[in-house]
Formats: structure tokens, sequence, C-alpha cells
């Protein structure tokens, strides 16, 4: 289930980085929505990107960590917690709000088409909005309380431990982070190269 969710999380972000290439450098010229939109996708194909990233991360952790620093099995259950909590925040930052866009362009666009598919998209997108906006207000407060607790709190010998911890949980996102911007760049700029949206118009 895990390999399904990140070769369908790569296809979808791949798709996304692509689209956004195809109207990049028109988008520039043109601006207003066709602008906006392809940074919506661009972004969101990076924001995926990263996820890949960091999970594959988390994964390699405890075999790669402990070849580079000297870290107890607690720290390093402390890293990828921290991990985790850090990318759940980023992540869940961008898509609600990216969420309840999605859900009112298709909202838009079935109140002007009104047929089937834009029904079950608007269905669709206001169900994922619903739920990634409970999911990321029920879990953030307390993923968010460990990032602080780690980082901020009192300077006892074992949340110095899980400074630590958070520091090079940091790092991994940051990893995460430019490997996602990257690798959408990559694609994005890939697309913009092969597509001509003037192609074939008198302009």
């Amino acid at each position: 289930m895990f390999f399904i969710f990140m070769a369908l999380n790569f296809g979808i972000s791949w798709i996304n980085a692509r689209a956004a290439g195809k109207v990049w450098s028109e988008s520039k010229e043109i601006g207003g929505m066709l602008r906006f939109n392809a940074i919506i996708a661009y972004a969101m194909a990076i924001a995926g990107f990263t996820m890949i990233y960091a999970l594959i991360l988390i994964l390699l952790a405890p075999y790669i960590l402990p070849l580079f620093l000297e870290i107890s099995p607690e720290e390093l259950w402390d890293v990828m917690t921290l991990t985790n909590d850090l990318l759940f925040l980023m992540i869940g930052a961008f898509i609600v709000p990216t969420g309840f866009y999605v859900w009112f362009t298709s909202a838009v666009m079935f109140w002007k088409r009104r047929n089937l598919g834009g029904g079950l998209r608007l269905g669709w997108n206001t169900f994922a909005m619903i739920r990634n906006t409970a999911v990321f207000a029920r879990h953030a407060p307390s993923a968010f309380g460990r990032i602080s607790k780690a980082l901020f709190g009192g300077g006892g010998r074992g949340n110095r431990g899980k400074g630590g911890a958070a520091l090079v949980a940091v790092f991994l996102i940051i990893l995460a982070l430019l490997g996602g911007y990257l690798t959408a760049s990559a694609i994005m700029k890939k697309a913009d190269e092969r597509h001509d949206l003037f192609e074939g118009l008198d302009v």
C-alpha cells in the first residue's frame, strides 16, 4: 500500500509539474488566472516530490544516521518522529488553503456548466477539502507542540537530546524540500521548452 501511495504521489506530482511547464512562459505574458494556476500546479508538484523524498529519508534514517552521528535508539526515534511532524505541518499548511482554492474553482465550474462530471468533481473536492482540513486541525497542535518542546523546551538533559534531534529533522526536511524543488523544476522547465501555447497562432 505504501509503495502504491508513493507511485501515485509521484505520478500526480509529475503531471502537475508538466502541466505548469506547458504554460509557464506564456502565463508570464498573459498573467491573471493562467499564471496563478501555473504557480499553484508548480507548488503542488514541489510539495508532492518533497513528501516523497521526506518519507524516503525517514525510512532510511535508521540506517544512514548512525554512520555519521553517534546517536542512541531514543534519539533516532525522536529524529524520525520530529521529521514526520515537520513534514505534516509543512505539507498540511500548503494543502489546506490550496484545497480550498481547488474546491472553489470546481464549484464555480459546476455552477457554470452544471453537468454530471462537474458535480462528481465538486463532490470529491468537497470531501477532500473537509477531510484534509479536519485531519490537519486535529493533529497540527500536537505536532507543533512536540516540535516547540524539542526546540525551545527546558534545558534538561533529555530535552537537549531532543533539541539535537529536532535540528537533524530540520536538516532532513530541507534536503527533501531541495530535492522536491529541483525535481519539479527540471520537469517543469523541460515541458516549458517542448510546448508553446502560441504555436501556430498569429500573435
